[in-house]
């Protein structure tokens, strides 16, 4: 019986989701090239040939988890005020557990805090294209829509850490909190957006 060897790509593939199981059982500071070689059963040696340093392992595996993460949201729909909603009520708890970790590790490793702010920065552009979106369709008023990202974002990330980690509130007081805000932001009436979270 011959046993063919991994593309390059499927073996640095292999590895990034290997340090992903990793990172949710045990946390980014946790993590060794060695766990990561035991997970996959390869020579701890084998993994320097695809990543230069534990860092870049933890960077490419952190950058993975948040593309899958976004991958699974829910497509943006036609009403702006619907995808303005389903954004602020999408508080996915593995995703959060993942960033909250890498914003807990990041100050002390450099390729992972590259690698947060990138997304970060892309994640506030995508809520100011939601906001800019709503205000085009006459949903509310915005004079600065990327300086409202920035606070919708905090909000929600604070809101997250609540839910998630402290667990001192509910989903539905997420949402409530989390949509009240962003009525605010945008001058709308209240519960405007409550009325328009999607039922999918």
């Amino acid at each position: 019986m011959t046993v063919s060897r991994k593309s390059a790509e499927d073996r640095r593939e292999e590895l990034v989701r290997a340090a992903i199981a990793l990172v949710a059982r045990k946390g980014f500071a946790a993590v060794t090239l060695r766990d990561v070689a035991a997970e996959v059963g390869v020579a701890h040696g084998l993994i320097r040939h695809y990543f230069p340093s534990r860092e870049a392992l933890l960077a490419a595996a952190f950058d993975r988890a948040v593309r899958d993460e976004l991958a699974q949201l829910p497509p943006t729909v036609d009403d702006p005020l619907v995808a303005l909603a389903d954004w602020c009520t999408s508080s996915v708890e593995v995703h959060y557990l993942v960033w909250i970790d890498a914003w807990a590790e990041a100050p002390r490793d450099p390729e992972l805090a590259t690698a947060l702010r990138a997304h970060h920065l892309a994640l506030d552009q995508h809520t100011a294209g939601l906001l800019r979106r709503a205000c085009a369709a006459g949903g509310g008023r915005c004079d600065d829509p990327d300086d409202a990202a920035r606070q919708l974002t905090a909000m929600l990330d604070g809101l997250a850490v609540q839910l998630h980690v402290l667990r001192v509130l509910t989903p539905d007081e997420h949402d409530r909190v989390a949509l009240a805000h962003a009525e605010r932001l945008l001058a709308l009436r209240p519960g405007t957006l409550a009325r328009a979270v999607s039922s999918g």
